[in-house]
């Protein structure tokens, strides 16, 4: 059993981090962990998710919002006797992979959590939409934001997009700032489509346009974008988990203030 701890740079979560690692007799291995504790907000675990992909993530929540975390501070010794004793219970959480290629046929890979999204940062795009290897429609605007199922309540949420109940198996398209004119008709709203549906962008631009995409918080900044294909990893995040918070109690802790 091995494990290591990413932490949020402040000092509450600095101190816990130190406490777990006084009362963890695992062995720490920062190479090839098989658990990662991530002390912090939802930041700090999409941080541990990206550098340690195929381990075991406990989500300890220090910091503003904690969607995605099950334990809290009073946990910590919950969270040290697990991983002693290498006892807890795994949720696997769905992710989106995504390949896109740049203008000069440089290609890319990744996978999300939250979403991917791409949009021009100095002029709009022109987009040519395929979903499932059909033709869609033709975009013009800021870009798009395609979300998984938990990841539906972070950007895509901003975005005016459907919150989704995470045992839904499926993947969000939603348009961001959508030109609609005679030359450009959008269907101007966010689409949940079937977890089997592949989403393709393809530039139609003839310009050197430049695009900024982003894999959760991994930021990528091509000097020109030719295409994208997004669609539902095989790959599963694996969470640990003791008691559960379903997903309407989730929404209600983390947008509603709900504390009863």
């Amino acid at each position: 059993m091995s494990y290591c701890i990413i932490t949020r740079d402040d000092i509450k979560s600095k101190s816990i981090t130190k406490e777990l690692k006084s009362k963890i007799k695992a062995k720490y291995d920062e190479e090839n962990p098989k658990c990662v504790i991530a002390v912090g907000g939802d930041g700090t675990l999409l941080r541990a998710f990206h550098l340690y992909p195929n381990s075991i993530i406990f989500g300890l929540h220090t910091g503003h919002l904690g969607f995605y975390s099950n334990y809290f501070v009073s946990d910590i010794d919950t969270i040290a006797k697990a991983i002693n004793e290498d006892s807890y219970n795994i949720e696997e959480i769905d992710l989106i992979e995504v390949d896109f290629i740049d203008g000069y046929g440089n290609h890319y890979h990744d996978k999300a959590l939250n979403e991917v999204t791409i949009v021009g940062p100095t002029r709009t795009l022109r987009i040519d939409v395929y979903i499932g290897n059909n033709f869609f429609e033709h975009f013009r605007g800021t870009g798009f934001c395609i979300s998984t199922p938990t990841g539906s309540t972070a950007y895509n949420k901003s975005l005016n997009g459907s919150v989704v109940d995470p045992s839904l198996k499926c993947i969000q398209l939603t348009e961001i700032a959508a030109i609609n004119s005679n030359a450009y008709r959008t269907i101007s709203s966010p689409m949940v489509l079937g977890i089997d549906k592949i989403i393709e962008l393809k530039s139609d631009d003839t310009h050197n346009t430049n695009a900024f995409v982003t894999v959760d918080d991994k930021p990528y900044s091509l000097d020109t974008f030719r295409e994208m294909k997004v669609y539902t990893s095989k790959s599963k995040l694996k969470m640990a988990y003791h008691n559960r918070q379903d997903f309407l109690s989730r929404i209600s802790r983390t947008f509603l203030n709900d504390n009863k």
